[in-house]
């Protein structure tokens, strides 16, 4: 798998999306990001990114980040299309970015597995550890599969 070199935005969006940073949730697609600012103002949730995905916590969203990230999210869509089966699906269109395929498919499993909605609807686009380990639990195996699909 070739590593992408997300932009701020995109990077932001896969932050938020995984319930990493709120900063942003003014914005009007959030979880999705316009936002190319730098990303040292956000430099809490990429060390806590860092941090839950076993990476030197630094702060820098180098390399190493760049690909966990990537992963993360690749991982994510598979489980989606392989959980609530989206037309079309997730991968590889929307790959492997946090874009507005995936906030909405997030949201459709969050109702579907009867994730409590907290009255804001831009919460219910975002794949927080909860969602995260739900869709791990339904789909044992999909991690593995998703590392070894080609891009």
């Amino acid at each position: 798998m070739s590593v992408l070199s997300y932009t701020n935005a995109q990077f932001r969006s896969i932050l938020n999306g995984l319930g990493l940073r709120n900063q942003g949730s003014n914005e009007p697609n959030f979880p999705i990001s316009s936002d190319e600012g730098n990303l040292d103002t956000d430099r809490s949730s990429v060390i806590e990114f860092q941090a839950y995905f076993g990476l030197a916590t630094d702060g820098i969203v180098g390399p190493q980040t760049q690909a966990k990230a990537q992963l993360q999210m690749y991982v994510i869509q598979y489980e989606l299309d392989l959980v609530i089966k989206p037309e079309p699906r997730i991968r590889p269109q929307n790959s492997p970015f946090y874009g507005l395929q995936t906030a909405e498919a997030i949201a459709q499993f969050r109702r579907s597995y009867g994730f409590e909605p907290d009255g804001n609807v831009k919460n219910d686009r975002i794949a927080d550890l909860s969602v995260r380990l739900k869709l791990d639990e339904l789909t044992p195996n999909a991690r593995a599969m998703a590392e070894a699909m080609p891009v």
